[in-house]
């Protein structure tokens, strides 16, 4: 094989992804001479540089690349496969390694400490943070010339769909410094995620309001009999899973969020009158014995057994949470059916109102040192085109050729986990091969999720957590709704810049005096009243300042 250009720790963002690579299966007539000769790998001995511009790169290793990829392409290497071969040949790039470390916490490491030496590689990829530490040092190069002079058509298209955000977020003096490593925001949504055989066994409709959903975690506490629980929730406040923020959502509270007020100033969404109506019916749920007695100290696994030991029905999660807890829970109780549902607001004729946050957490940046800052751009067209383009549909081949091999996606030094309605649209894609059992013209990841799911429909409870995603009421079929104005009016975080000086120096303390106020309001250890006193005392503490530095960004951004 010969070696490529360009790498990155790609797999350390990669991981928060669910979706991102998913699908392995092909259709016989789908897979190509060229994707069986790609699994035959090495065997031709040293390894042909010669003429090849080098590009450097780090990265962490990745223990699914090793069992599904390495193992069955021989003498595949992170330096030397499918995807530095395809590089080499096609943009006459060399990808090298710098280093590779054994896992994300040590990439940081070894990247913060290549930062204070100045010495970084051509191409990383950096959260903010990172990226604006890299912009005061002077490190990095101003990416927009190349974005506007090299990226084909296709990818604009994909960058145009994401938004200004993830722009925004790395924007310093009009200099766009990161390349998005996009996903989709619309993703981040909440979700209320009920047992839809519970409800046809009680009689009920799903909830149109917080008083009706109150009704039902009665009704479901009850029929679980002895040690029933009615909303399962765990002690991680403001994750995807088990969290506050669906009800929080229901009252337009949105804590850690930094939201408008009237006057069109940013305001903190934790300190907001909103979030205490919010904890106001977090408690009473409590006192009614509708939570878990002990959710401050539960885990996400621990707020799970609930579920799975068949004494809850009911919990907050997000689109993909069928192929997590849920599939679990399908897989000890067949018989439990959940379903998702828009999350019910305080009175039943307002528009659902979920918080938004902006999901790309990951940018490419260019050395100054690099010699061909365009080859990001360049190398940014080749992997959307061999593995997000319909027209050329080469998914099989450089994304997830099948028979074993998965993940090869993984091995391009630079890439994006998902385009941002990607998956709505596979949703789409399939709805009606799914009701006929044909995939038609399906190919790709399109035709692995319609063979998912249409297993799951023939009764194959090991995929069902698929159709819980992309099936006719399944976790997207919810994402589309909030998308639709008629239905849902999104609220998104404004404040999407890496942290000033006050913010990184004080928010972690003041984020702490909030929570763990929060926390015992809801377990009935303090009275709703001490919510105005930790208002004022976050305050005190820094909170003015932060958000007066909040505001300087905000009106220097608009």
């Amino acid at each position: 094989m010969k070696r490529k250009t360009v790498a990155i720790v790609l797999s350390t963002i990669l991981a928060i992804s669910a979706l991102g690579g998913c699908g392995s299966s092909t259709p016989a007539n789908v897979e190509t001479e060229k994707t069986q000769e790609s699994q035959k790998a090495g065997g031709e001995g040293a390894a042909q540089t010669e003429g090849l511009v080098p590009i450097t790169f780090v990265r962490s290793q990745d223990s699914t690349i090793e069992s599904s990829v390495f193992a069955k392409m021989e003498g595949s290497t992170y330096e030397d496969n499918i995807w530095t071969d395809l590089i080499a040949d096609t943009l006459g790039y060399e990808v090298k390694y710098l280093w590779i470390a054994s896992d994300g916490d040590l990439y940081k490491q070894k990247f913060n400490a290549a930062i204070s030496s100045g010495e970084i590689p051509d191409i990383a990829s950096v959260g903010k943070e990172d990226l604006k530490r890299l912009v005061d040092a002077d490190l990095i190069v101003d990416l927009k010339p190349y974005i506007d002079e090299y990226a084909s058509d296709y990818v604009k298209q994909l960058y145009e769909t994401v938004g200004e955000s993830a722009f925004d977020a790395v924007t310093y003096n009009g200099a766009v410094y990161g390349l998005p490593i996009s996903d989709s925001d619309i993703e981040r949504a909440q979700i209320l995620w009920l047992r839809q055989d519970w409800l046809d066994a009680l009689g009920l409709s799903a909830p149109a309001s917080i008083d009706e959903l109150k009704e039902v975690l009665r009704a479901f506490k009850d029929y679980a009999g002895e040690g029933g629980v009615g909303l399962a929730m765990g002690n991680d406040l403001y994750g995807n899973q088990f969290d506050i923020k669906g009800i929080c959502n229901a009252y337009h509270a949105y804590p850690t969020y930094w939201v408008e007020d009237k006057d069109g100033s940013l305001v903190y969404g934790s300190t907001t009158p909103e979030m205490k109506q919010a904890l106001t019916t977090l408690s009473e749920l409590y006192a009614d014995g509708l939570i878990d007695n002990e959710f401050y100290v539960n885990d996400n696994q621990k707020a799970a057994e609930a579920l799975v030991n068949g004494k809850c029905g009911a919990m907050y999660g997000f689109h993909a949470t069928p192929l997590d807890f849920l599939q679990t829970v399908k897989n000890a109780i067949p018989e439990a059916e959940w379903k998702p549902f828009m999350i019910p607001m305080e009175k039943a004729d307002e528009k659902a109102a979920p918080g938004i946050e902006m999901a790309t957490t990951g940018w490419y940046v260019v050395s100054k040192n690099c010699e061909h800052p365009e080859a990001l751009i360049q190398l940014m067209n080749l992997y959307c085109e061999k593995v997000l383009d319909p027209v050329k549909n080469e998914y099989t081949v450089y994304a997830n050729p099948g028979n074993g091999v998965e993940g090869v996606w993984k091995l391009a030094p630079v890439g994006i986990t998902s385009t941002p309605d990607k998956n709505q649209a596979t949703t789409k894609a399939i709805a009606e091969p799914l009701k006929t059992g044909e995939p038609g013209d399906l190919t790709g990841e399109q035709y692995s999720m319609w063979e998912y799911c249409y297993k799951a429909l023939q009764g194959d409870d090991s995929m069902w957590g698929w159709l819980g995603v992309f099936g006719e009421e399944g976790g997207q079929s919810i994402l589309l709704k909030y998308q639709d104005p008629a239905n849902a009016t999104p609220v998104y975080n404004k404040f999407v810049s890496a942290p000033g000086e006050v913010m990184t120096a004080r928010k972690s303390t003041l984020d702490d005096m909030l929570d763990q106020t929060f926390l015992k309001i809801i377990s009935g250890q303090e009275k709703i009243d001490a919510f105005d006193k930790v208002v004022e005392e976050w305050k005190n503490a820094g909170g003015i300042e932060m958000t007066a530095e909040v505001n300087e960004w905000y009106s220097s951004n608009k």
